[in-house]
């Protein structure tokens, strides 16, 4: 998430960017609030959600097109150059 938040600047010219954690909302709060500095939007999925966009490991980044529609799935650290 650190990485996300340094490029967000260029990112949100272009994306809405959305961090989702999978972790208890305490423990969460308290790693953003000593690790970020507060641009990144937070947000906490659901089993739904998870079951939806097919969430099986951590990290992931899921791209979606204004119709909600997956164009890009990468498991592990992305390369935001390519965005």
């Amino acid at each position: 998430m650190p990485v996300v938040e340094n490029e967000l600047a260029k990112l949100s010219d272009e994306y809405d960017v959305l961090a989702l954690a999978h972790s208890e909302y305490e423990t969460t709060m308290s790693w953003v609030n000593e690790n970020l500095n507060g641009q990144l939007r937070i947000g906490f999925s659901t089993p739904e959600l998870r079951d939806y966009f097919k969430i099986v490991g951590q990290p992931i980044t899921v791209v979606l097109d204004t119709n909600g529609n997956i164009i890009s799935r990468t498991y592990g650290e992305i390369d935001l150059t390519n965005f």
